[in-house]
């Protein structure tokens, strides 16, 4: 799986919270320009700006959700557990009996498989929503959002994910 999914995935959940802060950022910006240091059309511009950023967060906001929806409930629950901070869901997803893995039909290295093989399709899903390696370096690499997260996957490079999907599969 392409780096920038997982960056997308994992800053998805707060992308909601993302775009009230621009929202309120943007206004704060346009009341309060009486008093600024810059001239009105450097402030308008500014805010334009803003207002841009923020239309490009709602758009990949729906290109997410729309990818999501397209996804079973099975890798749905897989997708929260992983990139949701829902790794507590495994417990429960495990004595589902829907759940492939409760009939024995799934090992643990089939579960990590089954992640590998989910995140490349919604690679797929992402890139023929538009929403491109490229776009994501030129559009949103540079939100601190999203720069955060891709300092954390480097840091941590999902050693720490992985090790507590396997303790909640080991219950």
């Amino acid at each position: 799986m392409k780096n920038y999914v997982k960056i997308i995935l994992y800053a998805y959940p707060l992308l909601k919270t993302v775009e009230k802060d621009y929202e309120e950022h943007i206004g704060n910006k346009a009341l309060l320009s009486y008093d600024g240091r810059w001239t009105a059309e450097q402030t308008a511009e500014y805010i334009a700006g803003e207002i841009l950023e923020m239309r490009r967060l709602e758009w990949l906001k729906e290109k997410v959700k729309e990818v999501l929806a397209s996804l079973t409930d099975v890798e749905k629950t897989l997708v929260s557990i992983r990139y949701f901070g829902k790794s507590k869901r495994i417990k429960t997803f495990l004595k589902e009996e829907k759940n492939p893995l409760k009939s024995g039909k799934w090992t643990e290295r089939s579960y990590f498989r089954r992640q590998a093989r989910l995140g490349d399709k919604i690679g797929g899903a992402f890139a023929l929503a538009g929403l491109t390696e490229e776009v994501f370096l030129e559009d949103f690499a540079h939100i601190e959002i999203f720069k955060r997260v891709a300092q954390l996957l480097e840091k941590r490079k999902n050693e720490t994910i992985s090790a507590n999907e396997r303790r909640w599969l080991d219950k």
